[in-house]
């Protein structure tokens, strides 16, 4: 059931007409938000994805994506963040920082968080941009074609019955 309703809503975001724009800042912010381990950075940027005019199923998809992605960068992401906190010139930034309210909770002095973070943050634009023109590419060139395909009527018809069984019960 879970399955089919994923399945549903990656369907749904590339044929039905959302704005390109929504769903392409929707990934980004998922990609930032499956890359971090911290859940007070998740907690934030989830909020983030609610408060912006974005598409929350393209976010929680790319979440998921991100998220089996970032086990195989997490060296990456140690190397990263080590550099960027043994920076010596921030490192009176870093005090202030660890000295804020809420900031430490966020476990920035952790290399891997750091790092994780920091590519997220630069990756934020270009998946950005790589969605909208896939996604208009698609919708161009590819949506008619694969509508065709039997897989898809399958699943629309799966999904259109558990609509109405859901209406039964």
């Amino acid at each position: 059931m879970f399955f089919l309703k994923m399945l549903k809503q990656i369907v749904e975001i590339f044929q039905k007409d959302i704005s390109p724009d929504q769903i392409a800042w929707g990934a980004a912010l998922g990609c930032i938000l499956g890359l971090v381990p911290n859940m007070l950075l998740k907690i934030i940027l989830f909020v983030a994805i609610m408060i912006f005019k974005v598409n929350v199923s393209a976010a929680l998809i790319s979440c998921s994506l991100y998220a089996i992605l970032s086990f195989v960068l997490d060296p990456l992401f140690d190397v990263i963040g080590f550099y960027v906190l043994n920076i010596s010139v921030l490192n009176s930034f870093y005090t202030w920082l660890y000295n804020l309210p809420i900031v430490p909770f966020t476990n920035f002095n952790n290399s891997v968080v750091m790092g994780s973070f920091l590519f997220g943050l630069i990756m934020f634009v270009p998946n950005g941009i790589f969605a909208k023109k896939f996604l208009v590419y698609y919708r161009t060139n590819l949506r008619d074609k694969v509508s065709k395909w039997k897989v898809i009527k399958i699943l629309s018809t799966a999904i259109n019955a558990l609509k109405i069984s859901s209406f039964v019960k």
